[in-house]
Order: structure tokens, then C-alpha cells, then sequence
């Protein structure tokens, strides 16, 4: 079900919209034979002042169909907040780190991420530092030594991110040493 919130979004949005172009269609003004008046005998100079007369004043309108659409804005846009733009992510717990290399095998630690939502500690393999996130945006700074190890990806899912890193000596960047990572929560 989580996975699938965004397409239920949309698909509540889109029905929303046709409903509310369908509410505002107006209706059909007279069957057939009522708008084929030309051919009626009973027509003769004052029959647009007669039906005029008998009609009276129009009908007042009903507030009903606005307040449908209003409450159904608010629902789409409800909806829309909870499940599309509320959407947070808990980076903390342990994560499986996998990173690639060109021309190296598939490299695996596992990495503890520790303090909130937002920033903390990281720690990967031999190496710590410290990560942050902003919305679906991760930036993991791992160091050891001279060497700083920079990942930066995005949530793919609550349990996935993927993106590039970058091996950085003395504050040089190495790279024969860049390639893409992706990690899976445990």
C-alpha cells in the first residue's frame, strides 16, 4: 500500500477533476421534439411572449454543488499533503552500504547512522563522520585519515537510497576512486 500512495494520488486527483468539469456541464435544454419549434402551427407572433409569461422568474440557484466543490478541493488537497508531500524518512538504524567502482567488484559494509531524521553520526566500515537529509536528499561525509568519503543520493523509498560518491584525499578529488552506491535499510 505505501508503495503505491502516489499512483492513488493521482488517481483520486484525476477523478476529482473530472467530476468537478462533469458538476459544471450544463444540462440539456429541451428534447427534440420541444426544439424543433419552427414546424409547430401553434406558433404565431406572440408565442415567445406567451412561453415567457408562463415560465415565471427563474428558480434560485442552489448552493449545494459549490459546497460539494469546495469540500472536495479540500479533500484532494488533503490527501495530496498526507500522502505525496508529508512523506518522511528516517535515515537512523543500521543500512546496508553497497558502492561500485568502475572496474572494481561490488563493495558491502554495513553502516550505523545515529541521531534524528534530519543529521547525525555515521559510521562505515573503518571510517566516521556525519550525515544530514533534506527532504529526499542525503549527504553522507564518512573520514579517515586524509581520505573523506562523500555520498550524496536520495530516497527512493523508505528503505532505499541511491546516488553518486566521490574519495576525496587531502581535499583533492581522486577520481578513479567516484562511482554510485545505493543503500538498504535492515
Amino acid at each position: 500500500m505505501k508503495k503505491q500512495q502516489k499512483w492513488i494520488a493521482l488517481f483520486v486527483t484525476l477523478t476529482f477533476m473530472w467530476l468537478l468539469q462533469v458538476s459544471v456541464m450544463p444540462l440539456s435544454a429541451a428534447g427534440a421534439t420541444e426544439q424543433n419549434g419552427m414546424t409547430n402551427a401553434e406558433q404565431g407572433p406572440d408565442y415567445y411572449e406567451a412561453v415567457a409569461q408562463k415560465a415565471g422568474p427563474a428558480a434560485k440557484k442552489s448552493i449545494l454543488p459549490m459546497v460539494l466543490i469546495g469540500v472536495g478541493v479540500v479533500a484532494v488537497a488533503a490527501v495530496l499533503y498526507f500522502v505525496v508531500l508529508k512523506t518522511n524518512y528516517d535515515i537512523t538504524g543500521t543500512w546496508t552500504m553497497n558502492y561500485l567502482m568502475p572496474g572494481l567488484p561490488l563493495v558491502t559494509y554495513p553502516i550505523i547512522l545515529t541521531g534524528d531524521k534530519k543529521s547525525g553520526n555515521a559510521v562505515l566500515n573503518t571510517t566516521s563522520g556525519t550525515y544530514t537529509v533534506d527532504g529526499k536528499k542525503v549527504t553522507i561525509l564518512t573520514y579517515q585519515g586524509s581520505g573523506k568519503w562523500e555520498f550524496i543520493g536520495e530516497f527512493k523509498s523508505k528503505v532505499r537510497i541511491e546516488g553518486d560518491f566521490k574519495y576525496y584525499f587531502h581535499n583533492v578529488l581522486q577520481p578513479e576512486y567516484n562511482g554510485t552506491f545505493y543503500m538498504d535499510s535492515n
